[in-house]
């Protein structure tokens, strides 16, 4: 028999009148989650040759249906003599909440069975809460990096705190209204030691989860290889309260791979995170942008179009609508301004953190050296 719901039934206020004749009726547990089972026993079921009789099961006097549109939830044969009887019922998973009913009916499930229908007692479907639990998406990281973390559990619309060792906060942010928070940046001082630490994710009442991860030993590059490095700085205008701060003034990107195609050298990294602070009243909405040089070098100069970026928004407050920019490929680059986000009018007052991943794609004739380039930030 087919246990799983149509979408949400209308349930019975009240279960309707007994006519018990003599037959009894109870719950093993009062108490279930969506989807689960409800035990029952009875005792009377039983007609006068003595024989027991067939008790058909329905939950909320009938109002609850299977997908085959049928309201009868189990059939179980009452034991001759006694008309005791055991079983249980599937619930679908759309019954949820408090005050249902199963009603055991007798009468027409077997030729000569006695009419009788009785109630159990009222019982609850609730689901269980869930345990705090926080996910990283990777457990080893560099010094002056993130981490990125999720987490599920957490009381609705908390103030979250991260600690690092159980003593220095990193950061703070607000879980969602369901409990829950994606994708969060904690970053991890450049002083942070080498090797095993511990996360501390905290928020009231009395949640604490721990996450260990390690810190990396700092790459150092082959003998011979090709590096690149990119100065980083930022010109805001004076807006008065707005206001615009990198958490870094330089970023140092991976050494360059040459591509399976062989076609290009491929550097990568991470901007630093960029965070918006914006107060006005007005409430005018914003826009961060971004334009870069040339690189030089003691080897020659590089053409700024080379490196790219794809913007993202790593957070923002309560009430803003921060959208990031497009991605700009290596090659078109960012030597024309280029979009990192914008937040709408209306929708730009409070804090947001911004960031965007880096790809540097050289010509596989650029000559071996150190090169830096400036990469302006300007927040309107």
């Amino acid at each position: 028999m087919a246990a799983a719901a149509i979408a949400a039934p209308a349930f019975a206020a009240d279960p309707r009148p007994d006519n018990a004749s003599g037959a009894t009726v109870a719950l093993v547990s009062a108490t279930t989650t969506p989807g689960g089972k409800i035990n029952f026993t009875g005792t009377g079921f039983v007609n006068t040759d003595g024989t027991g009789s067939v008790v058909m099961v329905k939950i909320d006097d009938g109002v609850v249906r299977d997908t085959a549109g049928s309201d009868v939830f189990a059939e179980v044969k009452a034991a001759d003599g006694t008309g005791t009887v055991t079983g249980s019922v599937t619930l679908p998973t759309s019954v949820t909440g408090s005050g249902h009913w199963l009603r055991m009916l007798t009468g027409s499930g077997a030729a000569g069975d006695a009419v009788r229908s009785v109630h159990t007692e009222l019982f609850t479907v609730q689901a269980a809460a869930a345990t705090p639990a926080v996910t990283l998406a990777s457990d080893t990281v560099q010094a002056g990096s993130s981490l990125t973390a999720s987490g599920v559990g957490y009381p609705a619309s908390a103030t979250v705190t991260v600690k690092l060792d159980k003593t220095t906060i990193l950061t703070t942010f607000t879980s969602g209204a369901d409990g829950t928070f994606a994708g969060q940046a904690v970053p991890v001082p450049a002083t942070a030691a080498e090797g095993a630490h511990t996360l501390h994710f905290l928020a009231s009442p009395g949640v604490s989860v721990q996450v260990n991860f390690t810190v990396a030993a700092e790459e150092t590059e082959e003998p011979g290889a090709v590096s690149a490095t990119v100065t980083i700085t930022a010109s805001v205008p004076d807006t008065g309260a707005l206001a615009l701060k990198v958490s870094s003034g330089s970023v140092a990107l991976s050494t360059p791979q040459v591509t399976s195609e062989l076609d290009a050298l491929v550097s990568t990294g991470a901007l630093p995170t960029v965070t918006v602070s914006d107060l006005r009243a007005a409430n005018p909405g914003w826009s961060v942008s971004g334009q870069i040089g040339d690189f030089t070098g003691t080897a020659g100069t590089v053409d700024g179009k080379y490196l790219g970026w794809t913007p993202k928004v790593v957070t923002t407050a309560t009430g803003q609508q921060v959208t990031a920019g497009s991605a700009v490929a290596a090659g078109t680059g960012l030597k024309s301004a280029s979009a990192l986000a914008t937040a709408a009018s209306g929708a730009g007052r409070g804090t947001a953190a911004l960031g965007a991943d880096l790809e540097l794609r050289l010509p596989t004739t650029t000559a071996p050296g150190d090169y830096s380039a400036t990469l302006t930030l300007t927040a309107i």
